[in-house]
């Protein structure tokens, strides 16, 4: 008689990008082992766990909705579980979280390294998640300006209130710096107090989220930067655990923390720290007027200064020369394109000011040692 499939339940939010890509983690565990029978809902990220959790006649579960009193009792009906919360930390139960303090120290380095000394951290007071990631950017840029205000006041529709003070505090702040949003939904905060002050992003300001959330990263303006957390790889370390732990065994570690994958730089911080507001102007009209095909002259005539002077302010603020700076963004947008688009290489040409296809192949050959096909081909398999 075949055994039967172990009963599994799910309790992971749906509705956003991290809890769905921990679904997938754990779906490709379980296309490679023993097949459970699985329940899962559609929930929300702060749902409470089900009325009828403690009362399932299953086998295990993985849960992101633990809290202390649900631990508790989950211990005491002596369930198999595995706890992926991020909010309180371990609760006595096998746990799975993201690294949070070294998301924030990705963040924090990668504004290090585009030349800001001044590092400022947004965030939600009382949080653990929020609070960890403060903690990894403090161990990169201390000390540093920070603002944080209870979630549950934005979750009441207390907006107007939180933007104004975080306005007033972005206003604040010695510029230029790097500002680390404690997540993608924050930095979208932080970009609009931005634009609401005329701030120049990136620039005088730069700013990175965390998360990765595509469809925030894209709605924001600029488009935002973000440390990518291995979700995937925190569902299929649970499911795993769980297995283990069905099958009798101890799992070899009761608390696993997943170093995150890394960051992907768009707009939003794609620039080193400029304390000169009229090369901060510049280099953004540029960024902004690349398809128009500009040159050093059309860029003078911009920022209202002769052409000397737009070279000799250039050359203090970023050590570069109004020449130098249009390529590299004409070169950074161009690769950005290869790597995301499957554009033809005459639109990516059109899009970036490049004359023609031709000359396009030639300058990502020069930077990258690869035909613009082999380059998109190695970006898409990365």
């Amino acid at each position: 008689m075949q055994r039967p499939r172990p009963r599994v339940a799910l309790i992971v939010e749906t509705s956003t990008a991290y809890g769905r890509k921990i679904l997938e983690g754990i779906s490709k565990f379980v296309s490679t082992h023993e097949r459970w029978s699985l329940f899962v809902d559609e929930r929300e990220l702060n749902a409470p766990p089900p009325d009828w959790l403690l009362d399932w006649d299953g086998d295990g579960i993985i849960c992101r909705s633990t809290t202390p009193e649900l631990a508790q009792q989950l211990r005491r009906r002596k369930i198999s579980v595995v706890d992926l919360n991020d909010r309180f930390g371990n609760l006595g139960l096998p746990h799975v979280e993201s690294d949070m303090r070294a998301l924030g120290v990705l963040a924090a380095q990668h504004l290090v390294d585009c030349g800001f000394g001044q590092i400022a951290f947004c965030g939600y007071r009382d949080e653990k998640w929020s609070e960890s990631r403060l903690e990894g950017l403090r161990s990169v840029a201390a000390p540093c300006a920070t603002f944080e205000s209870p979630l549950l006041n934005l979750r009441k529709g207390d907006w107007d209130h939180d933007q104004s003070e975080l306005r007033e505090w972005v206003r604040s702040l010695p510029k230029p710096v790097g500002i680390v949003a404690c997540n993608d939904v924050r930095a979208l905060h932080v970009l609009d107090a931005c634009e609401s002050l005329g701030l120049i992003v990136p620039g005088e300001v730069s700013v990175v989220g965390i998360d990765n959330s595509e469809t925030f990263c894209s709605l924001c303006n600029p488009s935002l930067s973000s440390v990518v957390p291995n979700a995937s790889a925190v569902g299929y370390e649970a499911a795993a655990m769980l297995d283990m732990i069905l099958s009798g065994h101890r799992p070899r570690s009761e608390s696993v923390l997943i170093a995150p994958k890394g960051i992907v730089v768009r707009q939003s911080s794609d620039s080193v720290a400029v304390s000169d507001r009229l090369v901060a102007e510049s280099l953004r009209f540029i960024r902004e007027h690349l398809r128009e095909k500009i040159d050093v002259a059309h860029v003078a005539a911009f920022a209202k200064v002769s052409r000397s002077t737009l070279e000799r302010r250039f050359s203090s603020a970023i050590g570069q020369t109004p020449h130098e700076a249009i390529a590299r963004a004409r070169l950074a947008r161009a690769l950005k394109l290869l790597s995301e688009t499957t554009w033809p290489l005459s639109r990516v040409a059109d899009e970036v000011g490049y004359s023609h296809a031709e000359y396009l192949i030639t300058v990502v050959e020069k930077a990258t040692g690869q035909s613009p096909s082999t380059y998109r081909v190695t970006k898409n398999r990365s």
